[in-house]
């Protein structure tokens, strides 16, 4: 497994766990609604947009404050752990370095496998 070593790569892989896992798209074939992830270290924000089966488009540096699903990550590298299992996802948001700050609990269950 290769090392994630910038956001950038974590936001690839998030595109291509979307793309090459039938199990992940599966669990999405209905979910249209867009992800809001910010990194309140750097104040930078991702938008997730599932198109339910039919594609995934990660915009970098963008934001939809209407956005029914968002999450607040502490800072960046906590993303980083979670994707180089250094941190597993429970343990991030049991001590706080993953905030959900709006969103459903089962549409946040779909969106395990696509993020962590």
């Amino acid at each position: 497994m290769s090392k994630f070593d910038s956001i950038e790569s974590c936001l690839k892989e998030i595109e291509n766990r979307y793309i090459n896992t039938d199990k992940v798209r599966k669990k999405l074939a209905n979910y249209d609604e867009p992800i809001q992830i910010r990194f309140l270290d750097t104040n930078r924000s991702v938008l997730l947009l599932v198109n339910k089966d039919q594609g995934i488009e990660v915009k970098d540096n963008a934001s939809d404050e209407n956005a029914p699903v968002k999450i607040d990550f502490i800072t960046e590298k906590t993303m980083l752990d979670l994707f180089n299992k250094e941190l597993g996802a429970v343990k991030a948001y049991s001590s706080g370095k993953i905030k959900v700050v709006e969103g459903k609990i089962k549409n946040l269950m779909k969106l395990k496998s696509l993020m962590f």
